[in-house]
């Protein structure tokens, strides 16, 4: 019986790995293409954007997972489905639900080796490619680091806490220091949006250091003038899921403990953990999907249907995430609820096939 289940299981690894390749390369060709049109800017070069699409190939992986696996058990139990395996095996007295052992055992092994690849591996990957291209791009730039954007504007240096989706700068901090490196200004402002030529900053706290004390200055706005236009922000801003789960968890505490708006972040922590999940209930999803079509659909079918399941979750969970954050939700509740609905498919779909 072992020897059946390796054989089921490494039928169905070979065709998940297989699927991971194609939907990899497939992004990665694409994310070549949007780069091409930066190339020539500044110093950026080809080699380097080519380093910078590779090095997100770790993050691909890690999100394009849950559909390769879908993808890939469904192909994986079609071919031996086509071939009439399937129901030898079946035939032999092994039951569905020792099939589905077999797939899941296999899948494990992936899915430990992809939360390595998504906590471990992609996360200073993906720094390492923002901080590349940004100095090619920008050189007079700093880099951004895991709670904010640093960066130098002759000499002033900014730090920015958060960078919001719509561009919108949080928390930022100016320290401009004189020729003999003394803190001459330093200026405070909630918030900073840019208005096609500068940025505005909104209540603004300036102090001005000098021999006679500090004189501070409150200002309802005030415009900025820096090297740092929205489309390098966005470049080195880092998106959430782009984070580690302990990296988020620290960020976390950082903004609750400042009273700041942390549900974002929140739900890609919990986004993250529940991954694992998310992929397991693909894989079972697939099984019984397999055994209700083993002679009405062809692999072409099976291939189109994978992508449209795969597709609409991808969907769904997005849609789920932000109708949470719109509507105050538990981070854990929009986070979960579509792999929740898938798992709820799936014993559906097995119970269907008894």
């Amino acid at each position: 019986m072992r020897i059946l289940d390796r054989y089921i299981g490494q039928t169905v690894l070979v065709s998940i790995v297989s699927v991971m390749v194609v939907l990899a390369a497939l992004f990665v060709l694409i994310a070549f293409v949007n780069e091409f049109e930066k190339v020539g800017r500044a110093d950026y070069t080809i080699w380097q954007a080519a380093m910078y699409v590779l090095l997100h190939i770790p993050q691909n992986i890690y999100e394009i997972f849950p559909m390769a696996a879908l993808l890939g058990t469904m192909l994986g139990l079609g071919a031996l489905s086509k071939k009439s395996e399937l129901v030898i095996i079946r035939a032999s007295g092994v039951s569905r639900m020792r099939i589905s052992l077999a797939v899941i055992k296999s899948a494990a092994m992936l899915i430990v080796l992809v939360v390595i690849v998504g906590e471990i591996v992609a996360p200073p990957a993906l720094e390492y490619a923002n901080q590349t291209r940004l100095k090619a791009l920008a050189s007079q730039l700093s880099l951004n680091t895991d709670y904010g954007l640093w960066a130098r504007d002759g000499n002033t240096f900014i730090h920015v806490r958060n960078v919001e989706h719509d561009g919108r700068l949080v928390d930022i901090n100016l320290y401009t220091l004189s020729d003999a490196g003394r803190l001459d200004k330093q200026l405070h402002a909630d918030t900073a949006r840019y208005n096609g030529e500068a940025w505005i900053l909104k209540n603004v706290k300036e102090s001005h250091i000098g021999h006679a004390g500090i004189q501070q200055t409150i200002l309802p706005q005030l415009e900025w003038q820096t090297l740092m236009d929205p489309e390098l922000v966005s470049i080195v801003s880092l998106e959430p899921m782009s984070l580690a789960v302990w990296k988020l968890l620290d960020y976390i505490q950082y903004l609750r403990s400042n009273g700041l708006e942390s549900k974002q972040y929140e739900l890609a922590m919990w986004n993250k953990l529940i991954t694992p999940f998310t992929i397991l209930a693909m894989v079972l999803l697939a099984v019984p999907f397999v055994f209700r079509s083993q002679r009405q659909t062809s692999i072409g079918l099976q291939i189109i249907l994978g992508f449209l399941v795969g597709i609409v979750f991808y969907i769904a969970s997005r849609l789920a995430g932000q109708i949470g954050l719109v509507y105050d939700l538990l981070p854990v509740i929009s986070a979960s609820l579509p792999t929740l609905l898938v798992f709820m498919l799936a014993a559906w779909q097995f119970h269907r096939t008894r």
